[in-house]
């Protein structure tokens, strides 16, 4: 699952990449608010597609959602919590996503760090459909 993982990272950095630079783009005369709006929608696109929907279009493409402990999109809050981090661990110009990795591969619920901080998953859409034992007794 490191790998989808990964996928997802990288088809969002591209997504948000490219905005950026079409945005900067299309504001040729006053590029900084292009760039300034850019780096707003940035930091906006995983707390609102995370929290709401528990997905990026990257985890969309992947299979992949982030979910709460009880298997729920986790809210805005805790995707603010999971940017943060995000913005050190999966860096591509600080270690390329090396620190989101290490503690993915270490940990036994395959979480980062914004993920043991925000109490998150990142788990297969089609896991979330299988009922469990624990859903069954609710």
């Amino acid at each position: 699952m490191l790998f989808l993982r990964w996928a997802g990272t990288v088809i969002d950095l591209i997504l948000l990449g490219s905005g950026v630079f079409l945005l900067a783009e299309l504001s040729n005369a006053a590029w900084r608010v292009g760039v300034t709006i850019g780096i707003v929608g940035v930091m906006a696109y995983y707390p609102i597609t995370e929290g709401i929907w528990g997905k990026t279009l990257g985890k969309a493409v992947t299979g992949l959602m982030v979910v709460d402990e009880n298997g729920d999109p986790p809210g805005i809050g805790k995707a603010c919590i999971r940017t943060l981090a995000r913005l050190v661990e999966v860096n591509p110009f600080l270690l390329g996503g090396l620190p989101a990795a290490l503690v993915v591969g270490l940990t036994p619920t395959r979480q980062r760090l914004g993920d043991l901080f925000a109490n998150t998953y990142v788990v297969r859409v089609r896991e979330l459909a299988k009922p469990s034992v624990a859903r069954v007794f609710d």
